[in-house]
């Protein structure tokens, strides 16, 4: 029983690293083609840290936005460390580069708070994931 919980706990660590990589991609894309999503102009793209969500939002993050999407991360996971400015990063348009990028600010770090396992993540300034510890 408790090789299966502990299986379980490094899964939904991982399922969670997994969804947040893929909406950092896809935010980078939608930046990158110039999507609209329905609005007259594009925008730069970006994602915004809280502490157990994240939310992904165009243009210039503003909490109360109804075009904001929120994800919450897997059950006992959180961000414990986000290196990156505002506790944001954001696509520039056309290029897909994270805006006002510092190479010595851009890991992230999730928490599993049960079995306290982490996974950090290192963003280079193309918005490529190079390292996940």
């Amino acid at each position: 029983t408790i090789n299966v919980l502990h299986a379980r706990r490094q899964s939904v660590l991982a399922a969670s690293v997994d969804t947040f990589i893929a909406d950092l991609k896809q935010q980078q894309l939608k930046t990158m083609v110039g999507d609209t999503e329905g609005r007259t102009v594009s925008d730069d793209y970006g994602i915004y840290f809280d502490a157990n969500s994240y939310t992904l939002f165009h243009g210039t993050y503003s909490s109360n936005e109804p075009g904001n999407f929120s994800i919450s991360l897997g059950d006992n996971v959180q961000f414990s460390d986000i290196t990156f400015p505002a506790s944001q990063i954001v696509f520039l348009k056309a290029s897909g580069e994270i805006k006002n990028f510092n190479p010595n600010s851009n890991t992230i770090t999730l928490i599993d708070t049960l079995s306290n396992r982490q996974k950090e993540l290192t963003i280079n300034r193309y918005g490529v994931v190079t390292q996940v510890n």
